[in-house]
Parts: structure tokens; sequence; C-alpha cells
């Protein structure tokens, strides 16, 4: 819990500066790139602009720091394998390629609390990724690019935990890319509802 409220916190933080910061900068400095656009279009960018830095936030803060604030991490049920001198040095890279082995092992070892979290946490983290994507920008409509976007960023993800310290998890791959699916799939529910927030992209 004391680890959902630590990035909670940084991570309001982070999604009100960038929007903020994105929308005046965007304003001042960018108007070309606005003709065309409208109200909406403009309010869904600066919050997947926003969402993105919450997504670094969440992805990118090393564990040494985490760890450094007085939360438990093995407690808390977190990945925390090292640096990367620590990785070399013990011969433990905390790299999984065995899909769904982290998966069953949360399932059968972990509580329901740490289970949800760590599984269902991987899922939702991606869905608003490619859920405004097709709002914001018509040309990614198509669920193969909806796949290869979430597959990629999940990769870049996992390339940058591997030395700061979190694990790299083909699971979190498959994960990540079916929260990207979900995403997608709740886009193309409300399109056929004809929601209007939906029919914004140019």
């Amino acid at each position: 819990m004391n680890l959902l409220i630590f990035f909670f916190k940084r991570g309001c933080i982070a999604f009100l500066l960038t929007f903020v910061l994105f929308s005046l900068i965007r304003t001042k400095y960018f108007k070309e790139s606005k003709i065309g656009s409208n109200g909406t279009r403009e309010f869904l960018l600066s919050i997947f602009i926003a969402y993105i830095a919450v997504l670094f936030v969440f992805m990118f803060t090393p564990n040494v720091f985490i760890a450094n604030k007085g939360i438990d991490l093995t407690s808390e049920n977190f990945d925390f394998v090292g640096n990367f001198k620590d990785r070399i040095d013990s011969g433990s890279w905390g790299v999984n390629i065995h899909p769904f082995r982290t998966i069953l092992s949360y399932i059968k070892y972990s509580g329901p609390f740490h289970c949800f979290t760590n599984i269902v946490g991987n899922i939702l983290i991606f869905m608003p990724i490619t859920f405004l994507l097709p709002m914001i920008y018509e040309n990614t409509r198509k669920l193969w690019k909806i796949i290869l976007i979430s597959t990629s960023i999940s990769i870049f993800i996992e390339f940058v935990q591997f030395f700061i310290g979190r694990s790299v998890d083909i699971d979190d791959l498959i994960l990540n890319v079916v929260g990207g699916i979900f995403g997608y799939l709740l886009f193309k529910f409300l399109e056929k509802k004809n929601f209007k927030i939906t029919k914004v992209a140019k």
C-alpha cells in the first residue's frame, strides 16, 4: 500500500505539471500544429502526453530511490534486482524469458492484493495509451498498429528497466500488450456506440 501511495502522489504531480506545461508550450510555440485540430482533440493530446509522463514515473523510477524513501520493496512484492553493476557482479540478471512463469508465481504465492496490482496493474497501465491514440491520430485505428505500438513501448520500457534495477520480464510485455488491445477495444466499442469523443481525430 505504501508503494501505491508513493507512486500515486508522484504520478499526480507529473500529470498536472506535464498537462499544464505541454498545453502552454503547444499553444505558444506550435500554433501551426493546431491548424485543422479542435479543442477536444487538443485536450485529449494534453492528457495523452501527461499520461506518458505518469508512465515514466511508474516505470523508470529506480528501485534504489524507492528503497531510500523507506519503502520495504520485499514486503510490497515489488521487483528489485539491484543496479547494473550488481547484476554483472552477482550473475543475477533478473531477466525472465519464460512466458507466464511470473504470472503463475504471483497467482500461487502472492496474496490477492499483490497479485492484482502486479498482474492487472500491468494490463491497466497500458490501456489509456491505446484508448487515447486512436482518438487523437486516425492513422492508428488498426489493431495491428496498436499491437505494434504496445509491443514497441513495452520493449523499450523493459530495456531501460534493466539498467535501473528493475526486473525484465516477458510476462510484463505480454500483459502490457493485452492492456493495449483492451484499450483499443474500448475505443472501438465507444466508436460503435457513436460517442462523439471518438470522432475528433484529423
